[in-house]
């Protein structure tokens, strides 16, 4: 194997966010050309953009197949037209066993036909191997390497909410337009098991055919904004659910006929709102009582009779009951369970 060019500076150090210092790995480029002359031209134009990246060079099968199992590259360079294979023999072992290693094709016997099969096949750029091209050469790699950096953050970043979704146990899911299901996370898998659908294989099927699902995925289709609608359901116990299905147009290549979309069982909120909006109601309801009432009030929820409130209170039992009238009235409550009950939701305020 042809010796590795001996990087400048073996690694950088770097402060992680608590004060550590850990080591941060150079960068590390392949170039395959079997003419030591291409070959070096092409190292000291990486060399002169990357000055810290280990650079390794293949000359031959056993090399690249040796370098591509044992170390973990960061940019491929390859020529086209090799004595023992070519270019896109190259790129498919690279990606076979780096997917996201990006690869450009730096040669002078390739053609347009060449160019267009290796882009299909995941080629990241090509360029005619010529002097006037080789600060192109520097400005691609940058621009590859940047890519599948950001590629990277964003698929990180993607699988990271991907699994907070499932925390908060939020269904995840992608589908045609006609509702057929394409992809789904383990969290709306769950969901439907748990509604006794018989198949999750449909957003038709989940939600027995409502024609509010038809209309919404109609408008995701056609429109670059998110639409969303709450459906109440009842699951396999005969208890009443409510979802919240949320339908936007997919995004990225091959997305024309794709809609993603969150489903959300929303029924544990919206009890818990309803009991919010009863406490504020109730609490509203007895601000509007005298002050006088607010105090037989407050003896009732005691359970004091009405001799003990008027010897509490210093007024007859005549008035006791006249302002328990009054406040039952005003609260349009009938018995003093009811009555209690709204106190109790009113100090939840």
């Amino acid at each position: 194997m042809a010796p590795r060019q001996i990087p400048i500076r073996q690694g950088a150090m770097r402060h992680d966010l608590g004060g550590a210092t850990r080591m941060k790995r150079a960068m590390r480029i392949l170039v395959v050309d079997d003419n030591p002359q291409d070959r070096a031209l092409v190292v000291r134009e990486l060399r002169s953009e990357f000055p810290s990246a280990e650079i390794w060079q293949a000359v031959d099968q056993q090399q690249l197949d040796t370098l591509l199992r044992e170390t973990q590259l960061d940019l491929v360079v390859t020529d086209y037209q090799l004595h023992w294979s070519d270019g896109i023999v190259v790129l498919n072992r690279v990606k076979a066993q780096w997917p996201n290693c990006p690869v450009i094709m730096f040669t002078a016997t390739g053609n347009e036909e060449v160019a267009v099969d290796g882009m299909r096949q995941g080629l990241d750029d090509y360029i005619i191997k010529n002097v006037k091209h080789l600060v192109r050469l520097r400005t691609a790699t940058r621009t590859v390497i940047d890519h599948a950096a950001t590629k990277k953050r964003a698929e990180e970043l993607a699988s990271r909410l991907g699994s907070l979704l499932s925390q908060l146990r939020v269904g995840v899911f992608s589908c045609r337009a006609d509702g057929t299901i394409l992809d789904q996370n383990q969290a709306m898998r769950e969901l439907v098991s748990s509604l006794g659908r018989e198949s999750g294989d449909s957003l038709a099927a989940l939600f027995a055919n409502d024609p509010r699902v038809g209309q919404l995925l109609e408008q995701a289709g056609t429109s670059e904004t998110p639409h969303e609608c709450e459906f109440s359901v009842v699951d396999r116990n005969d208890v009443r659910r409510d979802l919240r299905l949320s339908v936007s147009r997919g995004n990225g290549s091959g997305a024309s006929d794709r809609i993603d979309g969150l489903l959300e069982d929303v029924t544990q909120r919206k009890q818990t709102e309803a009991e919010v909006r009863a406490a504020e109601v109730a609490a509203a309801k007895i601000d509007m009582l005298s002050p006088r009432e607010n105090q037989v009030l407050h003896e009732v929820c005691r359970g004091h009779a009405n001799k003990v409130i008027a010897r509490n209170l210093d007024i007859s039992e005549k008035t006791v009951e006249k302002h328990r009238a009054s406040l039952m009235k005003k609260l349009r409550v009938r018995s003093v369970a009811e009555l209690v009950r709204m106190a109790v939701l009113a100090e939840a305020v």
